[in-house]
């Protein structure tokens, strides 16, 4: 069986580093999660301290450069966005059937108290995991 490849994408790959991190957990057999973006990535110390508090390291993801043939062959891509702060990342009307959206807020933008903004990125890690799992059961119904 080919590998399916799903792709999270978020503005500045931090939130997309976090669902590729809960992604490493699941047994998909043939699926590859990767984070991508068009942008350079940031690696802000509150989504590695926050992924750490739950013992998912997630330091070692390189955030992947996606090209339009990547959007060509994935199976699922994720767009991870706050409507109200980030850059809207618009996909080529020919994929949107494969594009599910997650409105996420973003702590970096969000929030400018180093407390708040920790709390904030605890709270979407909660959130990205409940996401990961509904894909899961999205993923595994699919795959039978």
């Amino acid at each position: 069986m080919a590998d399916r490849y799903i792709y999270f994408i978020s503005a500045n790959h931090e939130r997309s580093s976090i669902a590729e991190g809960w992604a490493s957990r699941l047994y998909i057999p043939g699926t590859v999660f990767k984070s991508a973006g068009w942008a350079d990535a940031r690696k802000n110390p509150f989504t590695l301290q926050a992924m750490q508090e739950i013992s998912i390291d997630i330091a070692s993801i390189t955030p992947y450069r996606i090209s339009e043939s990547d959007l060509r062959n994935a199976d699922v891509i994720v767009l991870i966005q706050d409507p109200e702060k980030d850059e809207e990342i618009s996909i080529h009307p020919s994929f949107s059937d494969k594009v599910i959206n997650w409105n996420i807020v973003n702590p970096a933008k969000r929030a400018n108290d180093p407390f708040t903004k920790w709390a904030m990125f605890q709270e979407i890690c909660d959130e990205i995991a409940l996401k990961i799992r509904e894909l899961e059961k999205d993923l595994s119904a699919s795959a039978v």
